[in-house]
């Protein structure tokens, strides 16, 4: 049975998006105050020492930050245990359903980066692409843009 999943996808992306939208405020302050620590010292050296991964404008592939991608796939050799989620994100500058798209395959390019570079899939919970949901900053200019255009890593606990 083919249903129409695209349409309904689109409909649940929109009415998300309409709620979000009011609550850009609460995002900003959100994510200017250090992670809340719920899982104890694991989580905390990890908030502490795992840092975003930024990306130029319309790029999934190229991080403008490369040598933090190292020290943060250091830190994970270094801690065999920690188990994390990949979260990417896109500016709003442009298309929603295409920013949501480019924010997936950032995280999916960074996850792709680990897993070359030795970290086993199996401390991988999630790798997710949000869009511009959620922004760091909500001015809407070149300065904010870049703020936003990120992946960055999320403790899960064992």
């Amino acid at each position: 049975m083919n249903r129409p999943v695209p349409l309904v996808i689109t409909l649940l992306l929109s009415l998300t998006c309409i709620g979000v939208a009011q609550d850009v405020p609460y995002w900003v302050d959100y994510w200017s105050r250090p992670p809340v620590n719920l899982f104890g010292p694991e989580q905390e050296e990890f908030n502490k020492n795992m840092q975003p991964i930024l990306f130029p404008w319309n790029d999934h592939d190229e991080p403008s930050n490369p040598g933090v991608l190292d020290s943060d796939v250091q830190w994970l050799k270094d801690h065999p245990n920690a188990r994390f989620y990949i979260d990417g994100y896109a500016s709003s500058r442009g298309e929603m359903i295409y920013n949501l798209a480019l924010s997936q395959r950032r995280a999916d390019w960074v996850k792709q980066a680990l897993l070359s570079r030795g970290i086993p899939e199996n401390r991988i919970t999630i790798a997710a692409g949000w869009g511009q949901l959620y922004p760091v900053c909500p001015e809407l200019n070149d300065e904010c843009w870049s703020k936003n255009r990120l992946v960055r890593f999320l403790f899960a606990p064992n």
